[in-house]
């Protein structure tokens, strides 16, 4: 009868401290970038560009299929992965500002999670870049702990991404 006290206590402090994480999180990076403005815009605008620069490319499980429409609001990217935990998802473009600014929602499964801008600033020599990751976890406090755990890593590979967009 201990442990079952024992054990219910530990499921409420989770519960508990999980309720008080943050239910949506933002993580951000930039890098200023040698290129001009316009061509890292359509370098990011363009979901065919994506196999250049998006690392989760790379990865062997995951089929990516890129609507008709491959840039300008409404253009969509959706993978499906033999990975249970990874599932399938979709990127959609959903607002842009010509060569400053490109938002999209990302989905996984049939639920959104979140958001991510590229925001790009002229400078005299290139262009600063900041992709901005907004991600949704209202309903799962697990992911709440796993994003708290992984924050930094999420960090390294948006650098990661943003490195390679500039090549």
């Amino acid at each position: 009868m201990t442990w079952y006290i024992i054990v219910l206590i530990i499921v409420v402090i989770y519960i508990g401290i999980g309720l008080f994480l943050p239910n949506t999180t933002t993580i951000s990076a930039s890098l200023n970038m040698s290129g001009e403005t316009k061509d890292i815009y359509q370098r990011i605008e363009n979901f065919n560009n994506w196999k250049e620069w998006a690392i989760w490319n790379e990865d062997k499980c995951m089929d990516i299929i890129i609507s008709n429409q491959s840039k300008g609001i409404g253009a969509r990217y959706r993978w499906k992965s033999t990975i249970r935990e990874i599932k399938d998802g979709l990127v959609i473009l959903t607002d842009t500002q010509p060569n400053h600014l490109l938002s999209y929602e990302f989905y996984y499964s049939k639920s959104k999670r979140g958001q991510i801008i590229f925001n790009l600033e002229p400078q005299n020599t290139g262009t600063f870049v900041t992709c901005e990751i907004t991600i949704d976890n209202k309903r799962k406090i697990f992911s709440r702990y796993l994003l708290m755990l992984i924050k930094s890593s999420i960090v390294e590979n948006i650098d990661e991404v943003l490195l390679k967009i500039e090549e």
